[in-house]
């Protein structure tokens, strides 16, 4: 879905430190969006993206923040702001703020936080989807965090799109906790979904790189196995590649 991917886009190389090594309740995220501290919103609505959360509590005081921002967007950071927000604000899934979503798109404000809204419209239809496999809690792990257990949700489901953010989303903050890299490694060993096809081929890849990247020798065998094994040449090659440049 490439509306979703270039939304993702406004949030790349916005932090350095890892942004799920804090975890957020519903509470600090009203704390947070009720605050003034741009940055750290700007992280907490990166952590929405695969939290797997749409309580309105959360999502309500989001709104808010974003409806007081429009009548400043009028220039280059405030602009950016208010489309952090509505990026966020796409996240909850949840068709009750799909009539701000749109009065940005159909409103007077500037091209590309119009753009952003636009593609925010069709992520809200993408998370109302994702956000039930992303909580889904018959799964969870108890000595795991929500965050932990979204995460796997997603590896494990049968959505390659989803399985594609996970994984790139695991390297963008270096989560790679055993449990997180256990699931990897059993879903590159029993590839369920891999087929001859772009989504495919790049969704396995990325599972392989952010394996890779964690650095931890327990799995390199998995990542020769791929190179060698594979029956997909590309995704051999990019296997082949990761073991040359991450161990």
């Amino acid at each position: 879905m490439k509306p979703l991917f270039a939304g993702m886009l406004l949030s790349i190389s916005l932090l350095t430190a890892p942004l799920f090594a804090k975890e957020y309740t519903v509470e600090t995220y009203q704390e947070v969006f009720k605050g003034d501290n741009e940055f750290k919103q700007k992280q907490a609505i990166e952590s929405l993206s695969l939290a797997g959360l749409s309580d309105p509590a959360i999502y309500d005081v989001l709104e808010a923040k974003l409806l007081a921002s429009l009548p400043q967007a009028t220039e280059k950071n405030a602009i950016d702001y208010s489309a952090w927000l509505v990026k966020g604000l796409a996240y909850s899934g949840n068709d009750k703020y799909s009539e701000t979503i749109n009065s940005i798109m159909n409103g007077n404000y500037h091209k590309k936080l119009k753009k952003y809204a636009s593609q925010a419209n069709e992520n809200l239809a993408q998370y109302k989807k994702w956000n039930t496999i992303l909580g889904d809690k018959s799964q969870y792990a108890a000595d795991q965090s929500q965050q932990n257990n979204a995460f796997a949700n997603a590896l494990r489901s049968d959505d390659l799109e989803l399985m594609r953010l996970a994984a790139k989303r695991i390297m963008d903050d270096r989560q790679y906790d055993d449990f997180i890299l256990a699931i990897l490694s059993n879903e590159l060993k029993t590839p369920r979904l891999m087929a001859d096809d772009k989504l495919a081929i790049d969704t396995y890849a990325n599972m392989a790189k952010a394996l890779a990247s964690s650095g931890n020798a327990d799995y390199r065998d998995v990542i020769e196995n791929i190179a060698t094994t594979s029956s997909n040449r590309k995704l051999q090659k990019y296997a082949a590649s990761y073991l040359k440049k991450f161990y």
